[in-house]
């Protein structure tokens, strides 16, 4: 039986651990009782002191080396033991392995994918709020719309045609009335007789009219002219002015809050909730957009970055127009002559009918043929004194939530991040990298994690199919590699 040549080793690295081992004592002769490539005996002399300082040993015999845990050993004579060993399939045969293209699910590669290992001890989510304002949060601006007289010029307003003039005027929402033109403005159609070009007014939030004329608006009849309005005419446009655009804070960083579960999203108390998608976090800095359409008030809001923009968007409600030249009674029969024709046609055929009836039929048919005529005359005179009733009553628009919440959150908006609280992430990317998911070229790190899914290694032919199905389940369990340098 031939000699081979024994070394010892300390390997402080077991299951899912890999790093460098020490040599315990010199290299020795031993005599195989059975090698094996997967197990196998030696006889070998020492004592007890040396087998319980070693845990690990590598065996060479013709040229060849194999690399195997210390399993038993056994009393053999006074001064010789047996031992059993179990051979390491990684470090016998690496040099053998071709690792090939695999499914890795972690790696040291730094990624930014969800981490289903991160986690902390706090129950409960993290929210993170921040304010924002966008335009001018302590202004709107009134609109008035008037008709157009001889000598004046329509307005060149975007996208819509109008035979209307605008005008427009900025006023603090906290306290108009110290606006001397618009104070006069007010006071000039109320009271008296009511002026006949001013057709409508309202308001809009901020928007630039600083490259606008200033003019004066005249009140007809009479020769009241209000200053301090911007004036819209042909020569001008509002095209590109009808927007803000402010620049949100999350307050928080864009690649750890990717890492865990979490939601990010744009409250607009006058219009809804925006809910940010990833794609958009990651595409760099991102502005909240307020299109303002100059006819309502009404504003758009969307999420844009320098590059995109986002596919969702939320739409505010409209601050509520009050007509000026209809009164109640003409504005009620312009929006309702329809239905008032129709009841009108109807009642004035219950009164035919009924005359008609009571003239051929007498007696009881006269009284029912008369109850229908005066049934119907009795609705006309009705809704003829409920019509004339309107001539008195003042006009009140409803009320709409953006007049309602411009007071309290005019032009205000804030950011709300909710995420998954983390205590572990340095332990957890120190110990098993980051996830990676995804199919790649599989190395073996110097030091570092990596683990794969359904691992399939192939060889150069020699190593045993034993070897190989342990190399790939080493793998699949995934290896922490502490330190590593040759052997």
């Amino acid at each position: 039986m031939s000699m081979a040549t024994l070394q010892f080793y300390q390997n402080p690295w077991h299951q899912n651990y890999y790093g460098d081992i020490t040599p315990y004592g010199n290299p020795m002769n031993c005599v195989p009782v059975g090698t094996g490539l997967k197990s196998g005996k030696v006889k070998v002399k020492g004592n007890m002191v040396d087998f319980m300082s070693c845990n690990y040993l590598a065996l060479e015999r013709s040229g060849k080396t194999i690399y195997a845990w210390i399993e038993d050993v056994y009393y053999h004579t006074a001064d010789s033991f047996e031992l059993t060993y179990k051979v390491d399939a990684w470090r016998t045969y690496k040099d053998h392995v071709l690792l090939g293209v695999q499914f890795i699910e972690r790696s040291n590669m730094v990624t930014y994918k969800r981490d289903d290992l991160l986690g902390a001890t706090q129950e409960h989510l993290e929210v993170i709020e921040n304010v924002h304002t966008i335009g001018n949060p302590n202004k709107r601006v009134l609109v008035v719309q008037a008709k157009v007289y001889s000598g004046e010029q329509f307005s060149n307003t975007p996208v819509q045609p109008t035979p209307h003039r605008f005008y427009f005027m900025e006023y603090d929402i906290h306290n108009w009335p110290q606006n001397e033109s618009l104070n006069l403005f007010i006071t000039s159609i109320t009271g008296g007789a009511q002026p006949e070009n001013i057709v409508t007014m309202y308001s809009i939030p901020y928007v630039d009219t600083s490259h606008l004329p200033t003019g004066e608006l005249a009140i007809h009849p009479g020769s009241m002219r209000i200053p301090g309005f911007k004036i819209l005419t042909e020569g001008f446009s509002m095209q590109g002015r009808l927007y803000n655009e402010t620049k949100i804070n999350l307050g928080v960083d864009i690649d750890e809050l990717l890492r865990v579960d979490h939601s990010v999203q744009v409250v607009v108390p006058d219009a809804g909730i925006i809910s940010i998608p990833d794609y958009m976090l990651k595409d760099g800095d991102l502005y909240l957009r307020q299109d303002v359409d100059m006819f309502s008030g009404a504003s758009n809001y969307m999420v844009v970055s320098d590059n995109k923009y986002f596919t969702q968007s939320v739409r505010g409600s409209s601050i509520s127009s009050i007509p000026i030249i209809s009164d109640p009674m003409e504005t009620y029969i312009s929006q309702n002559q329809n239905a008032l024709a129709t009841a009108l046609i109807g009642d004035v055929a219950s009164i035919v009918k009924g005359g008609v009836t009571a003239y051929a039929t007498g007696g009881l048919g006269s009284a029912i043929g008369a109850s229908m005529a005066s049934s119907g005359l009795s609705n006309i005179i009705n809704r003829y004194a409920s019509i004339k009733d309107m001539e008195s009553k003042v006009s009140n628009p409803p009320a709409y939530l953006g007049t309602a919440l411009a007071s309290s959150f005019n032009q205000m908006f804030w950011t709300v991040v909710t995420r998954q609280p983390v205590d572990n992430a340095e332990i957890v990317w120190d110990m098993y990298g980051y996830p990676l998911n995804k199919l790649a070229p599989l190395i073996f790190p110097q030091q570092g994690y990596v683990k794969t899914q359904g691992c399939s290694v192939a060889s150069d032919g020699t190593v045993p199919q034993w070897a190989i199905d342990e190399i790939n389940n080493m793998f699949n369990n995934g290896i922490y590699v502490v330190g590593f340098s040759s052997v």
